[in-house]
């Protein structure tokens, strides 16, 4: 996994973002409706949100990094390694298309795209086993992120997800219900809790804590 290239990207586009504010417009235009959800303080509420939403593009690089180590100590990279692989590919896409320079704004989704991923490979394992793979939580902060792309757009791009996943377990082998249930009843509890437990921190230690509101 090139992780570098991602941090490199990352890096890029926030110089664009810099010349360009068009993830800064685009929370601003967003900021209203979002009010009426997320607990936002009075002062500066659009500066913490962008500073939220970058945060959110800076953890995808560690977070798969943490995935990928965590899943070879726990020998589960052939069940994890696939899903890291699209999402990787999905993120430096954007390197490989854009002609006048990739901006945050243009980073958002595909940050997104590669937290759902994730997501949906634990709700999957878990409605298959009883038992989630990854033990990191990033409901909330991608809840979050779905407002800010919009109902239209997030609901479009959860649907790629879905599909993706769907479509990786039916076509291989390694994701059927015996192989995945035998590998579930063998492993050791003690050491999956330990190893885990090393990069569990990375999902809820984002620098800022938005909540949804009770009318939410």
């Amino acid at each position: 996994m090139d992780v570098q290239a991602i941090h490199n990207l990352i890096d890029c586009a926030r110089e664009h973002e810099v010349r360009s504010s068009q993830l800064h417009s685009l929370i601003h235009q967003q900021l209203e409706q979002l009010h009426h959800t997320i607990e936002l303080p009075e002062d500066k509420a659009c500066e913490t949100l962008l500073k939220f939403t970058n945060e959110y593009i800076d953890h995808v690089p560690s977070f798969l990094e943490a995935l990928d180590e965590a899943s070879v100590q726990l020998k589960i990279e052939h069940f994890i390694s696939p899903f890291l692989s699209i999402a990787e590919e999905n993120f430096l896409a954007p390197a490989l298309q854009s002609k006048e320079g990739t901006g945050s704004f243009d980073l958002l989704d595909k940050a997104y795209f590669a937290h759902r991923l994730i997501e949906e490979v634990n709700d999957s394992y878990l409605a298959k086993t009883g038992s989630t793979l990854i033990p990191m939580n990033m409901t909330w902060a991608n809840l979050i992120i779905h407002a800010i792309l919009g109902e239209e757009f997030g609901n479009e791009l959860d649907k790629i997800v879905e599909q993706t996943v769907q479509q990786m377990m039916r076509s291989h082998e390694i994701y059927n219900d015996r192989m995945f249930k035998d590998f579930v009843n063998a492993r050791d509890p003690e050491q999956w809790v330990n190893i885990w437990s090393q990069w569990n921190c990375l999902s809820s230690h984002m620098g800022i804590e938005l909540k949804f509101t009770s009318a939410a």
